[in-house]
């Protein structure tokens, strides 16, 4: 078997133990290497040369009666010093970083007396320096939140130098941004503004796209501008912070600025932020899926209530109006007044229906492809028909089939495609009428029915 590695400390050391080994149980390296190795091989393993694979270790040290960590070197006393004394060092900076964890939430929840304690009782002559960045500025942010301007001020200087050090473009954009409104608490408006300017330039230089810091950045701006009487700037500010926040009018929008956020932490290996970022984003997705999913509810609940009686059907839909979370969630709002629109409609109150119906369109339609959605262009289109305005109404039905094949929603497509079937038979459109038979008929095939 041929040599595995060059020559080291530890095959001279496994070499040493192999060789005292071997001479003890009165073995020649003959003896020894047969059949597997060869002579050369099991001296140039006891001169140190080379030390043997992990296999050759086991076999040999079969051989001698012995087990393969026998023949492993032993770690001196300096080894194991510094292993101790690394492991060491390694449980200090966990508990560092527990601790300044733990004071973030307690600033975040308002708690600043026991934060300031908390954070004064890291010594930082023995932190890492990005530890110390950390620590500085999350003592100037709890001073500033204790009102104490003068010592926030201080902190929070020698934390931009510390950033500038490192290059660590996230906190020196948030301590520039806090150093800035601790000068506004002090009335230092001309300072505070040249700090959120600098925050400005250093996203410009970076090439950082984070349009929620941007926008709180021009808003702040705006009130120091108000508070120095310069209403001109003041309102340009103002105007820049509405621009940036009218295109996160939904949460996809605000989700994808999220994913860009993360993919660039990722490429720039700041790999804790890209994970940050990632996180708000999936946070987003679920929070905006559980919305879809209760007002989804409410659809097929209000559908199912529509069966019943007139009166207990009304009485539903005004109760649901009034339950916790409907005022603040457009979706679901927009499922209830497609409900009422149709209730409407079962009282030939082709008025109301359609003004709730043109409601319901509005609230759905920033959410883009929904059940909501479909369902109320659905509801429009039958009103419509019912009004005797069949082009109007054709083109609101067709939009709702559409949208619901596009969901997938075969079911429903199946259902609501033979109602328009049937409408458009009684309008003498037949040829019309058998496309959404057989769309119908191809829906049903998909769900095996």
């Amino acid at each position: 078997m041929s040599p595995e590695q060059p020559s080291s400390k530890i095959g001279k050391s496994v070499g040493e133990k192999l060789r005292a080994a071997r001479i003890t149980q009165h073995y020649t390296q003959s003896q020894l290497a047969a059949p597997d190795f060869s002579v050369s091989y099991i001296s140039a393993i006891e001169r140190g040369q080379i030390h043997p694979s992990l296999r050759a270790l086991e076999i040999l040290a079969a051989r001698l009666g012995m087990s393969s960590t026998q023949l492993l070197p032993n770690k001196s006393q300096q080894e194991d010093r510094t292993s101790a004394a690394a492991a060491l060092s390694e449980r200090e900076e966990d508990e560092v970083e527990l601790s300044l964890l733990d004071a973030h939430i307690l600033i975040i929840q308002e708690n600043t007396q026991p934060a300031i304690s908390l954070l004064e009782h890291i010594s930082t002559r023995r932190l890492k320096r990005s530890h110390q960045l950390q620590q500085r500025f999350l003592v100037g942010w709890a001073y500033y939140k204790a009102a104490k301007y003068q010592e926030s001020e201080y902190v929070l200087a020698e934390a931009v130098q510390i950033a500038q050090e490192l290059n660590a473009q996230y906190l020196h954009l948030r301590i520039l941004h806090q150093l800035a409104l601790t000068y506004a608490a002090m009335r230092n408006y001309a300072q505070a503004l040249l700090a959120h300017q600098r925050c400005l330039n250093q996203l410009e230089e970076v090439g950082l796209q984070d349009p929620f810091f941007a926008a709180q950045i021009y808003i702040q701006m705006g009130q120091h501008y108000t508070r120095l009487e310069n209403f001109e700037d003041a309102l340009g500010a103002f105007h820049k912070a509405l621009a940036i926040t009218e295109e996160f009018t939904s949460t996809q929008s605000i989700q994808a600025a999220y994913t860009n956020l993360c993919q660039y932490y990722a490429t720039m290996k700041d790999h804790e932020l890209a994970t940050l970022y990632a996180y708000k984003s999936i946070q987003l997705h679920n929070l905006d899926m559980m919305k879809r999913l209760r007002s989804e509810l409410y659809h097929y609940l209000g559908h199912a209530v529509l069966q019943t009686d007139s009166t207990q059907a009304r009485a539903y839909l005004d109760q649901a109006w009034e339950a916790p979370g409907v005022q603040q969630d457009k979706l679901t709002q927009a499922s209830l007044l497609a409900r009422r629109a149709e209730w409407h409609f079962t009282q030939q109150d082709f008025t109301e229906a359609r003004k709730h119906a043109l409601e319901a369109q509005e609230r759905a339609q920033p959410f883009g492809d929904t059940i909501i959605m479909a369902d109320t262009l659905i509801i429009l289109g039958r009103i419509e028909y019912a009004s005797k305005n069949n082009e109007e109404g054709g083109r609101h039905f067709v939009s709702g089939l559409d949208m619901l094949e596009r969901l997938e929603s075969h079911e429903e497509l199946a259902n609501e495609s033979v109602r328009y079937a049937q409408l458009l038979e009684e309008v003498g459109q037949e040829r019309e009428a058998f496309t959404h038979i057989r769309r119908a008929y191809q829906s049903r095939l998909k769900l095996g029915k």
